[in-house]
């Protein structure tokens, strides 16, 4: 019976050692539940916070870009329209008006009474306005987008077939586009320089046949008319420009900045130098400098001046300076108060384009005969400027291209 005893107390001995360590393993197990459960809550707060960080980061980062957009709308871009129209466009307008005007007198007088002393009139006067034209070339705008004004004064190489026709034909009417190419400075340079190989040659034309003076009249009142046009058009629209802000497509401010861009690569790199210089043929092409009989016939070389005027144009343009320097807001300024290198690296290459224009013989023709590596590097030297232009200038105001390239440069 002792011997039962004995192992009945062993029996409950047993059960209660055995329930102890049950709640001790449960113990440890609500234990290990409890820490993997801290150590989950610890690494969904660890990343949670990373990606607060992460957060942070792209809020930096979108700040910054908008710490951008902002400095470039805090900007007062009316300003430069101001100064734009105010200092540089209506003046220059103004200046090629009055030269015009002298023109379209001496044709007058030219064709009334065609002497050797009215011609050399007409011809400096055509030189004067020629220059003067470089000046107001690039500001297709309003009025002279609208017409079409710059086409129809300076198209070149000029059409001596279609001119020709013209003249027998005695027609007055120049609207159509296919007669770009026979009117405006080049047609004039035709008529003065192209229809006879010297002077006395072609004063006796006008002389003994009265349909060259019709044409040359016709040439001049058209030329004329639209440029009274344009410049009547900016009393007008200058308060409309110099309101027109916004950076939209359409503002006056995004499209006078696609229009210098436009006029410096295409009008000044391209047409006055790429081209002859055979940068986008097989082969030069000098026929296609810009006043081109004036060269080929002896009378005397207007290419290098009329470049170096565009390009003395542009630079004034790029730094809001007037006709006598004095400078104002402009799209220099502009970069400068966006902290950009692009302001004085443009006026420091339009110095170097200068000088790679100066190297160049006055007669073009002569020049890419002779030599025609130094056109191509004045080509280089323009180009260099477009990229800034083109790339980081228009990057930095935020404007698209609006005109498309098809050149492959």
């Amino acid at each position: 019976m002792k011997n039962l005893y004995i192992q009945i107390l062993l029996g409950i001995l047993l059960v209660i050692s055995c329930s102890k360590d049950s709640e001790e393993m449960l113990d440890q197990s609500n234990s290990q539940v409890n820490q993997q459960t801290e150590s989950t809550d610890s690494s969904n707060t660890s990343t949670t916070n990373t990606s607060s960080g992460t957060t942070s980061t792209n809020t930096s980062s979108g700040t910054t870009s908008t710490n951008t957009s902002s400095q470039s709308e805090t900007f007062d871009r009316g300003t430069i329209l101001s100064n734009y129209s105010e200092n540089i466009i209506i003046p220059r307008y103004n200046i090629f008006k009055s030269s015009m005007d002298n023109l379209k007198n001496s044709i007058e007088t030219f064709t009334i009474s065609p002497t050797s002393e009215n011609y050399d009139l007409l011809q400096n006067d055509w030189i004067d306005a020629y220059k003067k034209w470089q000046y107001v070339e690039m500001f297709n705008i309003s009025k002279a987008e609208e017409i079409m004004y710059n086409l129809k004064m300076n198209t070149y190489p000029v059409s001596k077939e279609r001119i020709d026709n013209n003249i027998d034909a005695e027609k007055t009417d120049l609207s159509n586009p296919n007669d770009w190419s026979s009117q405006g400075f080049p047609g004039l340079d035709y008529m003065m320089h192209g229809i006879a190989e010297n002077k006395d040659a072609v004063i006796e034309l006008y002389s003994t046949n009265s349909k060259y003076g019709d044409y040359l009249s016709t040439l001049g009142n058209l030329m004329s008319d639209i440029t009274n046009s344009v410049v009547e058009d900016w009393i007008s629209y200058k308060e409309t420009f110099n309101t027109s802000i916004e950076n939209t497509a359409t503002s006056a401010f995004n499209m006078m900045v696609n229009d210098f861009v436009f006029y410096f690569e295409k009008g000044l790199r391209t047409n006055k130098i790429g081209i002859p210089a055979g940068r986008f043929s097989s082969l030069p092409l000098p026929e296609k400098i810009e006043a081109y009989y004036y060269s080929k016939n002896g009378f005397g070389n207007l290419s290098k001046t009329l470049v170096l005027e565009a390009r003395q144009a542009a630079t004034e343009f790029f730094t809001g300076s007037n006709s006598e320097g004095v400078k104002g807001p402009s799209y220099s300024s502009y970069l400068d108060y966006l902290e950009t290198e692009i302001g004085p690296t443009v006026e420091t290459k339009l110095e170097e384009a200068k000088v790679s224009l100066d190297n160049l013989q006055d007669n073009f023709i002569a020049q890419i005969a002779d030599n025609n590596t130094l056109m191509l590097l004045a080509f280089d030297a323009l180009q260099t400027i477009v990229v800034n232009l083109k790339t980081d200038m228009l990057s930095n105001f935020n404007i698209a291209v609006d005109y498309t390239d098809a050149d492959g440069d």
